[in-house]
């Protein structure tokens, strides 16, 4: 066929969307994953991913951990426990504390029942018990000191000193029989109470109870001894020490009464006393009198500044007022006669007199009222002088009986004090001889130590249990840890956090029900199936990658060999025609060439028969089985592809093929370890690097990525393949076996001549 003259672009662009498309290919990209992972996010999917990716060696290392309990379980001896219950009450007696001297202590002491508590576990106690129930020469007794492995490990970490050599060969001592019994005793506090368990383990049962009833039996003795030799100390302790007590109380009190003689001392306090009285009398009746002063010398200094005429205390006066009424009334009945008679007529001279002796008694009584406040003031001046001195001398009598009386009442606190001690000491003395002679203890057994019929440890269940956790938090840890050491690449997030790269789209793993079906013919043969419509996601994504829309040269590579590159060329170009372009597919891989094998076409004549200028581009282009596919496959292998890639010849066929089709999808080989990859990248108008969800590591990546960036290549992004839980379902096996084409005789008239 004649690709120039049958091959014509559509009159509409097939590979630009439509506004509708562009809204949805946001949820296509959300639904391929390309942009479902954040940077930075962590959820708990993913961690559940990694326990589903590593199960088998979560399984693997809890069964060793089980059955190593169980082995672990199975070699142990049985040991039996015997447990005694005690309750430990405060002792009653305070043998040498003085009531009202010393404090005295809570009703419940951390400090006592702890010292309790390591009484139990001392060396004393465990030396009695062995010699009461003669285990110095007990076989049963010895017969644990008989170690195991495991307790060879024990004592050689605990460092107890009981190793090797020499320690052995003293076993039947005191100190390790000692040790012995004390390794093997528990003593177990119960909360918010004064009861206390003890226990013994012993692989002997009988001996279990034997032991840990003579534990008790002894504890209990031993602290009655305490007791009683306590009380015989205290006993010799007090009576010393109130010999020196009476005595001194007698010399303070002789002390005391000569004292008192010579000062003429009746009662210091009783005096005190009424002095006291009298300066609280003094001081109320002070108070008082300030404050009548103060109104008194108020009511004097006002009548000072407003005059008698507008002083209050007068103008309100009821005398003063009745003879200002009757002054008006005799000048009002004066002025009225002045008109019918001379002031010399005798009427007219009886009524001034009678005007004048008002005026007069008027001013008396003002005079009067003037003379009152001021003496009242004057009174409660020299009253509170007078209070003010008596108060002061009170206070010195007070200070002077103070001043004396020291030296009285430090004897007589001296008195006082003697008198308490002794008798304190009086009273302690009594209560010492009659604890003396009581035969109660504080502790006393609740519930006596029983033959055990079962054994305490080792106990299976529980050990399986504690193992199955410890190998499920084992396991998943040594999940996480490989998980951590693998450094594939496995989601679209680290793609684009290494290579700062977007993730064009995300192709989950498919399964195939046959060998003899191929995944690059899925998306044709399934439209609907999930590899379709990421691959259908992808081709949206690469609409956004330029504002024209998709490129004209598109260049699939990969990192390495055999991550899915030709698939994915395949698949692209399916999804293109699906959309109405006209695409060529060029097998660029000049090495190692598939895409004949996948379309199921020959490859007699191909790219390299163009390159060499033997063929024209109509001669070596086959259609594919669907119209819009048509296929350039590599043709004989030569033994220079990168100088055929990088020819002239390799660029004009890029440029006319842009001119004839809509799409130009290039098939080329790996980066890594070949320049091929690099020229084809240069040539193309974008690059598409194929990633192998969890099969390509991450250093072959960032090596393939800044090799292309090197050559100035335009990466769009990257493609995903493979994403599921595993390769085993995938259904093909892609080798790749990169190595020249090695010709020999019988080939030499197929070998393409290179072109000028």
């Amino acid at each position: 066929m004649n690709p120039g003259n049958s091959i014509s672009k559509s009159s509409r662009n097939p590979l630009a969307l439509s506004e509708e498309e562009r809204e949805l290919s946001l949820y296509d990209r959300l639904q391929a994953g390309g942009l479902d992972e954040e940077e930075g996010s962590v959820k708990l999917k993913d961690y559940w991913l990694v326990i589903v990716r590593h199960k088998f060696t979560i399984i693997l290392f809890t069964l060793i951990a089980v059955v190593a309990s169980a082995i672990y379980t199975s070699l142990q001896t049985p040991i039996y426990r015997s447990s005694v219950k005690l309750q430990i009450d405060r002792e009653a007696a305070r043998i040498v504390n003085f009531e009202g001297v010393t404090p005295r202590e809570a009703a419940y002491s951390f400090d006592f029942y702890e010292t309790q508590y390591q009484l139990l576990k001392s060396r004393g106690l465990a030396k009695r018990v062995i010699e009461q129930l003669g285990l110095e020469s007990s076989d049963q007794f010895k017969a644990e000191e008989k170690s195991s492995f495991f307790r060879e490990i024990k004592h050689f970490f605990s460092g107890d000193g009981r190793k090797t050599g020499d320690d052995k060969k003293s076993t039947g001592s005191s100190k390790n029989l000692e040790n012995l019994l004390l390794a093997n005793l528990t003593v177990s506090p119960i909360k918010n109470s004064r009861l206390v368990v003890v226990s013994y383990d012993s692989p002997n049962p009988e001996l279990a109870a034997r032991v840990v009833n003579a534990l008790a039996k002894s504890f209990i003795d031993t602290t009655m001894e305490r007791r009683f030799e306590n009380s015989s100390y205290a006993k010799t302790f007090l009576s010393d020490r109130i010999k020196q007590v009476r005595a001194n109380l007698e010399e303070s009190e002789r002390k005391l009464v000569d004292y008192a003689g010579e000062r003429e001392i009746v009662d210091m306090d009783s005096k005190q006393s009424i002095l006291m009285q009298k300066l609280e009398a003094v001081n109320n009746r002070l108070t008082e009198v300030e404050a009548e002063r103060i109104k008194a010398e108020s009511r004097f200094q006002e009548m000072k500044v407003s005059g008698v005429d507008s002083f209050d205390r007068i103008t309100d006066n009821e005398v003063i007022q009745a003879y200002k009424e009757r002054l008006a009334e005799l000048e009002g009945e004066y002025q009225d006669n002045l008109r019918i008679f001379k002031p010399a007529y005798p009427k007219m001279q009886r009524l001034q007199g009678q005007i004048k002796e008002l005026k007069r008694k008027i001013s008396e009584e003002s005079s009067g009222i003037q003379s009152t406040i001021k003496s009242d003031y004057q009174a409660a001046v020299r009253e509170q002088a007078m209070l003010q001195s008596r108060m002061a001398d009170i206070k010195g009598q007070i200070l002077e009986l103070q001043r004396k009386s020291t030296d009285y009442q430090a004897l007589k606190r001296d008195v006082e004090t003697n008198r308490e001690l002794y008798d304190g000491l009086l009273q302690r003395i009594k209560e010492v001889g009659v604890a003396a002679g009581v035969g109660a203890n504080n502790i006393s057994i609740i519930d006596k130590g029983e033959v055990p019929g079962a054994a305490y440890k080792p106990n299976l269940k529980r050990n399986l249990q504690i193992a199955l956790i410890i190998g499920l938090l084992g396991g998943i840890g040594l999940a996480f840890l490989f998980e951590h050491l693998d450094d594939t690449i496995k989601s679209a997030g680290e793609i684009e956090k290494l290579t700062d790269l977007p993730a064009l789209g995300v192709i989950p793993e498919v399964r195939l029900d046959s060998d003899t079906d191929s995944i690059a013919l899925k998306t044709w043969e399934e439209p609907k199936s999930a590899i379709a419509e990421a691959y259908r996601s992808c081709r949206t994504a690469l609409s956004f990658s330029s504002p024209s829309g998709s490129p004209d040269v598109l260049h699939i590579t990969s990192s390495m060999a055999g991550e899915g590159k030709t698939t994915s060329a395949i698949s692209l170009a399916l999804v293109y025609v699906q959309a109405g372009a006209n695409v060529l597919l060029i097998d660029a891989d000049l090495r190692n060439p598939s895409l004949h094998n996948e379309l199921g076409l020959v490859n007699d004549a191909g790219l390299t028969n163009y390159l060499v200028g033997g063929y024209k581009a109509g001669e070596v282009i086959q259609e594919g089985f669907t119209d819009g596919l048509y296929v350039l496959t590599t043709g004989p292998l030569p033994p220079n592809p990168a100088e055929l890639l990088g020819s002239g010849r390799m660029k004009e066929f890029l440029q006319k093929a842009v001119e004839k089709f809509d799409l130009v999808i290039v098939d080329g080989p790996p980066v890594l370890g070949l320049a091929d990859a690099l020229i084809l990248a240069n040539m193309s108008s974008a690059t598409v690097i194929v990633v192998d969800a969890g099969v390509t590591r991450t250093g072959a990546l960032k090596g393939a990525v800044q090799r292309l960036r090197q050559v100035r290549a335009n990466v769009l992004g990257a493609l995903l393949v493979k994403y599921g839980q595993g390769r085993s379902g995938y259904g093909y096996d892609y080798q790749y076996d990169y190595n020249y084409y090695s010709y020999t005789a019988d080939d030499a008239e197929d070998r393409p001549k290179l072109a000028s």
